[in-house]
This record gives C-alpha cells, structure tokens and sequence, in this order.
C-alpha cells in the first residue's frame, strides 16, 4: 500500500466513531468495556513507579493499514530489517484469507478471531516471536480483586514491552486509543510511546498509562526478538498451507462466522436491514484490504516461484474477482457511513449483488488455492 494512504480528511476516526457508538458499543470489539478501564486509570497511581524514558534507536513508521496487526506488525519488522509490506505481512501471517463477521456486523469482526494464528507466519518473513496475552478483559474490574487481577496482567505486558523497548526493538500492542492494534516505540514513567493510525490523523499520539488501553480480551503484546533463517520457498510453501487453514477457520462463538458463511450471515444482515452502519462499512475495507492483500501475495509467490505459476493462476485470477466487487461494496458505504446509507433498501439490494459475486469468486478461489497447495512438491520439506 503506497504510504501516502491515508483516510479522507472529511472521514471520521475511528476514536470519533466509537465515542458516537458509545463505551458499551465501543466494548463489542471483542467483549463489553464499561467503566472498569476508566477506573483503572484513577487507581494506578497506587503501584505507579518512577521509570527512566526510553525509546528504540531507530525510526519506527506505521503505515496505515485498515488491519492494524498488519500495520503494526508490518511497523515493528520493518524496524527490525525485514524487507516486507503490507501484503507480504498479511499473507504470511493468514490475515488476508480470514473472513470473520458478526451479527448485525457489529465493528469486532476483523479482530475477533484467535490472533495466535497470525504468529507462526512471522517466522517466514524471518523473525521470532515473543507474545503476551492476558486472560481477562478490562471489563471484568468489578471487585477489587477483580481490578487487581487485570492490572497485573496489564503491568506483565508493559513490563514485557519495558523489556524489548530497551533491547531497541518495538512492539505491537492491543488497544491504543481505540480497540485497535499500535507499535509501542518507547515507555516513560509507566506509559506507552506509540505509533498509530493517528499518524494520519490530525489526533495527537498522547502516552498511554500502561493500564488504560482499551483491550477487550485482555492485554496484549507482541514481540520480534530474534532472526530466523527459513528458506523464502519454504516460507511461501507453509504460508499457502496456512492460507488453507485460515479459510476454513471456525470462531466457535456463533456470533460470528466465518469464510463462505460469513459472507451468508453479511448478506442476510443487509436483508434484515438491522446491519449496523459504521460496522457495515468497517468491515466492508478490512475485508476488501484483506482481498487486495491475497491476491497480491499470491502473485508474488508465483513470481518466486514459477513452477508454480500455473498452479497459482486460477487463484490469483478469482481473488482479483473478489477484489472487484469488494471494492464496489466499499464505495458504497464510505466509512464510517455517516449519511446511513445502509438504511436505503435499494443501496442494500446492490450491496447484496456485490457480496453474492464476491462470494462466488471466493469459493472458486478457495478450491483453486487447495488445489494449487497439493500439487506444492512435497518432496522438500515434507
């Protein structure tokens, strides 16, 4: 993605819309988040400590990206010296085959999936992976136990974050302003120095107190801590596996669905016509990014690979055809679709045209792409 992307002036953020939603409606990224984050941020004076300000030596730059693990992800890499953008980072890690809505298509689809499926990918593009995961969600600071509980899972990750940042290296985290994924830069005196989307905002990237990131789910960090060496073949051979994998991926929470069903649950929402507008049009760009970003990949890897570029081609091919209509989806519902025009039946019976076509590309895309996986010589590697 050309870095000079950015979101249209005139279009809100993604802070600006959430605070329309609501807390309650902002919480349903992955879970509710009424008023136990704010309350932390009154209480954690009690175990603040003085820290000494750090950052990691080198220029960090978040290029937006409407998935921000992709971003932040492809951020923290770059960092490191891997050579890689968007659609690399999104195809090795399997993010550009997933397809996850929810009902009424609530905002949470795009990251409420097992984001333990992204890391293995990374080692492809050369580098190790170190994770923090908290168990509890902010939303659960109901006790005092409770509170203490979730903030030491908060101050775990930070320490994790504390650590890497003074062996110079960035990390991505969950949760920096919005239920949205960021690059931890720097720490000071128990707060995150961050790289955001709000780089192409006109927000400023205030710090963030360790226990007041908005992390439904739970605290998150995730780190590059060393070099691995994987030959790129081997690399492209498992990611295309992956890919496999990440199609046929079941949430197991039935409020959401997944691949070809999830586009049956997106096309009845819009039927129903309870499909929510900012959630609708959100998911509308992750999803066609998502698409942009595999049929890119794949291209790629049948250049690297040219025995396999007859194999790949039908796949490429009916990815672009995903791609086309998506594209007309997101013209459709800019985001955050402020004038509702998910409400018009007429612009929803063309919405559900799009999706229909999109779909049926996907499924000959999926069939083309497990095809192209079993005819991937086996004899390297297994």
């Amino acid at each position: 993605m050309p870095k000079d992307r950015r979101r249209p002036v005139e279009r809100i953020t993604r802070r600006s819309f959430l605070q329309k939603m609501g807390i309650g409606a902002a919480a349903l990224s992955m879970g509710a988040l009424p008023s136990g984050s704010l309350a932390a941020k009154t209480t954690r004076r009690a175990d603040r400590r003085e820290r000494k300000a750090m950052r990691v030596p080198m220029e960090v730059e978040y290029e937006f990206a409407w998935l921000t693990w992709v971003a932040s992800a492809m951020g923290c890499l770059k960092a490191a010296g891997v050579d890689c953008d968007h659609a690399e980072v999104a195809g090795y890690s399997g993010y550009a085959f997933m397809l996850n809505v929810a009902d009424e298509m609530c905002p949470s689809g795009p990251t409420a999936f097992d984001w333990g499926l992204l890391h293995r990918g990374v080692s492809f593009l050369g580098r190790s992976t170190l994770v923090f995961h908290g168990a509890h969600c902010p939303c659960e600071m109901k006790t005092e136990a409770d509170t203490a509980r979730v903030r030491a899972e908060m101050r775990a990750a930070y320490e994790m974050v504390e650590r890497e940042i003074a062996a110079g290296r960035p990390c991505v985290i969950w949760g920096t302003y919005d239920p949205d994924f960021g690059i931890a830069v720097g720490v000071e005196d128990d707060t995150y120095l961050v790289e955001t989307f709000r780089r192409g905002t006109d927000e400023p990237q205030t710090p963030i107190p360790y226990d007041g990131l908005v992390c439904p789910s739970g605290a998150y960090a995730l780190a590059f801590p060393t070099v691995i060496e994987i030959p790129r073949r081997q690399g492209d051979r498992e990611a295309l596996r992956h890919a496999v994998t990440m199609l046929n991926y079941t949430n197991g929470d039935a409020k959401y669905a997944n691949g070809e069903a999830a586009y049956d649950r997106w096309i009845e929402s819009l039927d129903r016509g309870d499909a929510a507008p900012h959630g609708n049009s959100y998911n509308a760009h992750c999803w066609a990014e998502a698409r942009r970003f595999a049929r890119d990949f794949l291209a790629r890897v049948s250049t690297r690979n040219r025995d396999m570029s007859e194999s790949l081609a039908p796949a490429i091919a009916a990815y672009g055809e995903v791609v086309e209509p998506l594209d007309k989806l997101t013209d459709l519902f800019p985001f955050p679709d402020a004038d509702r025009k998910v409400d018009d039946p007429q612009v929803r019976a063309q919405a559900i045209e799009h999706l229909r076509a999109a779909q049926a590309a996907e499924t000959r895309a999926a069939a083309a792409l497990a095809r192209a996986v079993e005819m991937w010589p086996r004899e390297e590697g297994g």
